[in-house]
């Protein structure tokens, strides 16, 4: 699947899909990752520790099957993993395709067409599956990213439904870094994703460890600008003025 490729003192991920040198060898994220291509799966993991990278061992490996759909919530995280996938990847940019609010509902249902892999908000990519403008049929990899919004109306539970009845061959993948302590949520989120199993690793696993720096905290003072200060007071007499407001209700 993955062979390692000696580039100076480091190791890096060898694979024809990938660029040289740029992913660096982890063994935690490669047993995720072999994991995630065996069953629809949550990826739990601090931030910090390459949730993206998971997704994107995941990706080259079913690219081959079909198109990649990558959600994110907000226009700059769906901009980053964007920028990160076309920096990595040895495919065509052209074949990376960017949605976000930006690109009109017409010209986004050319592209869902040409394009490999799509990046987008969830709300675009539902409206556009109401409206017909594209299908899941041919996505073989379909990434949540904060799946622990997969609850109640959001877009991703809508998107996760249909993908299970369009999708040839289904592949589900969410990623969090805080699914949340109640069970209940946990497991709803499961069941709106159609996520059979849980992965989960914290910095303090033994194979997480290795990759694990400790932090050095130094606290200096500094002195706030009188501008600044003066508009902290402004603030607060409105935050007061307010708050006396609702006591009187």
């Amino acid at each position: 699947m993955y062979n390692p490729a000696s580039t100076g003192l480091s190791k890096f991920i060898s694979h024809p899909l990938l660029k040289d040198g740029v992913v660096e060898r982890r063994r935690y994220q490669i047993a995720i990752a072999e994991e995630a291509e065996k069953d629809s799966l949550m990826v739990v993991l601090p931030t910090g520790l390459g949730k993206t990278t998971i997704a994107l061992l995941v990706l080259v490996e079913r690219l081959k099957r079909g198109k990649i759909l990558f959600l994110a919530p907000t226009r700059p995280l769906v901009e980053q993993h964007s920028s990160f996938l076309k920096e990595v990847l040895t495919i065509d940019a052209s074949c990376i395709q960017t949605f976000t609010g930006t690109v009109l509902a017409d010209r986004r249902a050319k592209l869902w067409e040409d394009a490999r892999i799509i990046v987008s908000t969830p709300q675009i990519i539902e409206n556009d599956l109401l409206s017909n403008r594209i299908e899941l049929r041919d996505v073989a990899l379909l990434i949540f990213d904060e799946c622990h919004r997969a609850v109640g109306n959001y877009s991703y539970v809508y998107i996760a439904e249909k993908y299970m009845e369009q999708a040839k061959e289904p592949l589900v993948l969410g990623m969090t870094a805080s699914p949340g302590s109640d069970k209940e949520k946990i497991k709803e989120i499961c069941t709106s994703l159609s996520v059979t199993r849980v992965e989960s690793r914290t910095e303090y696993d033994a194979d997480v460890a290795p990759y694990i720096f400790k932090k050095d905290f130094e606290w200096r003072g500094i002195d706030v600008p009188v501008e600044i200060r003066k508009l902290k007071r402004m603030l607060d007499e409105v935050l007061e003025e307010r708050i006396g407001e609702l006591q009187k209700l």
